[in-house]
């Protein structure tokens, strides 16, 4: 509520003010405050509890979604995994099957053996199995690699290959096939065919590695020509769904795609 005297001591105050500017050149010589005293009758709004059982629920049910069933567990491997077959394969499969201009078909696709935080266990596979397989935002994008860069490539292949240290030993890749002997390269094959070394590739990876993650600096050099705009994760649900839709169930072998001869 306010106070009766609001508005003579409001007239009183304005008043003060141009006299004291009017008279002293705009300099101010005195200031008084003014209180005004409010009631207690401030009403509350009136909160309701946000109902969020509605949203859980929802969630709930597309994280258990039925998507496929797995024949066999898929999980990493040096110097070639199941899991990393699996998804560097249906990624580049994905990819050419859904990217609108065929100049930037990729040629080959590499992925780390480090983004995957889990297996695909034999028996259902529901979305929230992929989440926990993949739980970045890791989007896919293609870049244009040669000389200098894709021997750095093939090293890092083979330093990942030779030393099985530890789970995140390997490289999942798909569209290449490599032969290392001891510490050489003794064969490296792009789409079936013999490496050339002055020819540019297109290599699909996730923005993630082709900011030099997981030690791959090679890409911070390579030009970036295309951002799928698809996250990895989503890739891998839409596959294995459309894979169930078709009644094919998950499977994968190993096929020699890289070799480690002694």
């Amino acid at each position: 509520m306010i106070n009766k005297n609001y508005f003579k001591n409001l007239i009183v105050t304005i008043v003060f003010f141009i006299l004291v500017l009017s008279c002293q050149g705009y300099r101010m010589t005195n200031a008084s405050s003014l209180n005004i005293n409010t009631g207690k009758d401030i009403s509350e709004f009136d909160f309701n509890e946000i109902k969020l059982s509605s949203y859980r629920d929802s969630i709930s049910k597309e994280m258990n979604r039925h998507l496929n069933y797995s024949k066999i567990n898929l999980d990493v491997g040096c110097p070639e995994g199941l899991l990393g077959d699996f998804i560097s394969d249906l990624s580049i499969l994905y990819i050419k099957k859904n990217i609108q201009n065929i100049k930037f078909e990729p040629d080959f696709c590499i992925l780390n053996n480090g983004g995957f935080r889990n297996m695909i266990s034999k028996g259902p596979v529901t979305v929230n199995d992929i989440y926990q397989l993949m739980p970045f935002d890791n989007y896919l994008v293609i870049l244009e690699i040669q000389g200098e860069q894709l021997s750095s490539l093939f090293n890092y292949i083979k330093n990942k290959s030779i030393s099985n240290i530890n789970r995140k030993s390997g490289v999942p890749l798909s569209g290449i096939r490599m032969k290392i002997s001891g510490d050489n390269i003794t064969r490296c094959m792009i789409n079936n065919r013999t490496f050339n070394p002055l020819k540019k590739y297109k290599v699909l990876t996730t923005n993630y590695l082709a900011r030099g993650g997981d030690q791959m600096d090679f890409f911070k050099d390579c030009n970036l020509i295309f951002n799928t705009e698809f996250l990895l994760r989503d890739v891998i649900i839409k596959y294995i769904e459309e894979l169930g839709k078709s009644n094919i169930q998950i499977n994968a072998q190993l096929d020699g795609r890289v070799q480690v001869l002694q």
